[in-house]
């Protein structure tokens, strides 16, 4: 793995596994024929963009913070509770047909934004790891957005049309040079999906599947 892969930002990489690109594009289609409206969101709205600002993060109790997101606009579909036993059964089939492409064990977040929905800056410490982020939006309305801790500006990473890969590292309280702080937003229905993996190496050979044509 390249050397630009640090413990202290998150990378971009390009999607090039044809069999991950069909699987993902199928996810993409099935999502956008979902009726959203039988999504319950939870948390509350934020019109003025305050709980992925920088006010907020540096208000952010750092000793207490729990590393899930104190604020958020949004449902992890797992938790879905929606009448629409279709979006369950495909939501539980993700770890099952990833795990046949990348060998993945399980994704642990299956995100959905509506428009308008964020996650507030947060840390992860109690679920960290090595990790993988696949987001979908149709528009590329939307951003992933984190504090590198070796410059001292945000950096942001735009969503584009269709589906996008990071990869980086979520650090733990014993390992506070490597505390990963981020947020993300969405104008547009946002779908993401979260790996969490333990082992470094196996990270690694992830990456490399999901780059290799």
């Amino acid at each position: 793995i390249s050397s630009t892969y640090t413990e202290k930002k998150m990378n971009s990489i390009e999607i090039k596994n044809k069999d991950l690109i069909n699987l993902l594009n199928d996810y993409s289609d099935w999502f956008e024929s979902v009726d959203k409206s039988l999504i319950k969101v939870r948390g509350e709205k934020d019109k003025n963009e305050y709980y992925t600002s920088d006010e907020y993060l540096e208000k952010i109790d750092k000793e207490k913070h729990e590393g899930f997101p104190e604020k958020a606009h949004g449902i992890d579909l797992v938790f879905c509770d929606s009448t629409n036993n279709e979006i369950r059964e495909r939501i539980r089939k993700v770890d099952l047909d990833f795990n046949s492409v990348l060998g993945s064990e399980r994704c642990a977040v299956k995100m959905y934004y509506p428009a308008g929905g964020y996650m507030g800056w947060h840390n992860n410490h109690n679920a960290h790891g090595y990790n993988i982020l696949f987001s979908y939006t149709k528009n590329g309305k939307g951003f992933f957005k984190f504090q590198d801790t070796t410059v001292p500006t945000k950096i942001t990473i735009d969503d584009r049309p269709g589906w996008t890969a990071k990869v980086g590292y979520y650090g733990s309280n014993e390992e506070p040079d490597k505390l990963f702080w981020h947020c993300a937003r969405a104008y547009e229905d946002r779908l993401t999906l979260g790996f969490v993996i333990p082992d470094k190496s196996f990270w690694e050979m992830m990456i490399e599947d999901i780059r290799s044509e």
